[in-house]
C-alpha cells in the first residue's frame, strides 16, 4: 500500500524505517509522554512567535495582548478550550487581574499570566518564547518579563517575524 504523501521513490525507505524496532519503541514513548500533557494547544509544530505574527498581521494592529495569543492558541476553531485546564488558567488570570485591580496593584498582563502559568527556561509556560526575560535563569522575575516586552529587542524581532 503507498503511503499517500511519501514520494513513490521514499516509499520503500519509509517502510523500512516504520517497521524497525526503534521506531516503534520512541513511537510508543512519544505516545505515552503525550498522553501525560495536561494543557495542549493547537499551533501543532508552529511557534508561538509565528502565530503571534499571524495574529498580530490578520487583526492589523500592533500589537497582540498575552490573553488573546493564549486564548487563539488554546481554543479550537469552534471556540471551546483544548482542555479543562487550559480554561481553568484562563479564568484564572481573568479574576487575578480583576483582584488586583480592585486592590489598586497594577501588574501587566504578562506578569499575571507568569503567575498563573509560572515560567520555564525564561520564558512563560503557554506564550512561548516570544514573551521571555532577559536573563538566562528560569527563576527570573515577572517584572523583567514585562520590561523584556517593552523593549527595543523586542520590537526589532517582532519587525523581522513579520517580514
Amino acid at each position: 500500500m503507498q503511503i499517500s504523501f511519501c514520494l513513490p521513490d521514499t516509499h520503500s525507505a519509509n517502510l523500512l524505517l516504520f517497521a524497525s524496532e526503534e521506531f516503534k519503541r520512541r513511537s510508543a514513548i512519544n505516545k505515552e509522554n503525550r498522553a501525560k500533557l495536561k494543557i495542549v494547544h493547537t499551533l501543532g509544530a508552529r511557534s508561538f512567535q509565528r502565530a503571534r505574527a499571524l495574529l498580530v498581521k490578520k487583526s492589523e494592529s500592533d500589537e497582540i495582548s498575552p490573553a488573546l495569543l493564549y486564548k487563539k492558541t488554546h481554543t479550537n476553531k469552534d471556540g471551546m478550550w483544548t482542555s479543562e485546564d487550559a480554561r481553568k488558567n484562563f479564568e484564572k488570570k481573568e479574576a487575578l487581574q480583576l483582584q488586583h485591580e480592585s486592590e489598586g496593584k497594577s501588574y501587566t498582563e504578562v506578569e499575571i499570566f507568569a503567575e498563573v502559568l509560572g515560567t520555564k527556561a525564561g520564558y512563560v509556560r503557554g506564550l512561548g518564547r516570544s514573551i521571555q526575560s532577559v536573563g538566562s535563569s528560569s527563576s527570573v522575575s515577572s517584572v523583567d518579563l514585562s520590561r523584556r516586552l517593552e523593549g527595543p529587542d523586542y520590537r526589532l524581532r517582532r519587525l523581522e517575524l513579520d517580514n
